[in-house]
């Protein structure tokens, strides 16, 4: 009788979970597509596999700066401008190549900026096959990696 019972407990258990669950997963994509607050203002951008959330290259100031930087051919006077004085020497020579190879730059995807513990400002950016990541603080760039794609 007690071996019967439990059987009758785990039949309807698990009637309720096949006729709950898809109900559970219905409102789980609804939420998904609905919860987003900029959707309706801006649209929804890709997710790019190894950037993360993509972001208008317009869409705060350090994208902005940034994105004008990437535009411009790579010379002397930009690494002037757009590079900060005490990190300037290394960055050329860890990444001369790269920015001499990539710059100017006509087609990126720019990530969602991430703002550091020290107020500076992280961007990844892809272009083609090469991925960098840059750190932005005072309108000038103080740190670059490369990124794996």
């Amino acid at each position: 009788m007690v071996a019967m019972e439990g059987k009758r407990k785990l039949v309807l258990s698990l009637m309720v979970l096949f006729v709950m669950l898809p109900l559970c997963a219905a409102g789980l994509q609804s939420a998904r597509t609905s919860l987003p607050a900029t959707a309706t203002q801006t649209g929804l951008l890709p997710v790019d596999r190894t950037i993360g959330q993509v972001a208008q290259p317009d869409s705060d100031e350090a994208h902005q700066v940034l994105s004008a930087a990437l535009k411009e051919e790579y010379s002397f006077d930009w690494t002037e401008t757009h590079i900060a004085e005490p990190v300037r020497a290394a960055l050329v020579r860890l990444f001369d190549g790269w920015l001499s190879t990539h710059l100017p730059c006509t087609d990126i995807l720019m990530s969602v900026s991430r703002i550091n513990a020290d107020g500076s400002t992280a961007i990844t950016v892809r272009t083609g096959d090469s991925c960098m990541s840059f750190v932005l603080s005072g309108g000038l760039i103080v740190s670059m990696a490369e990124t794996e794609l």
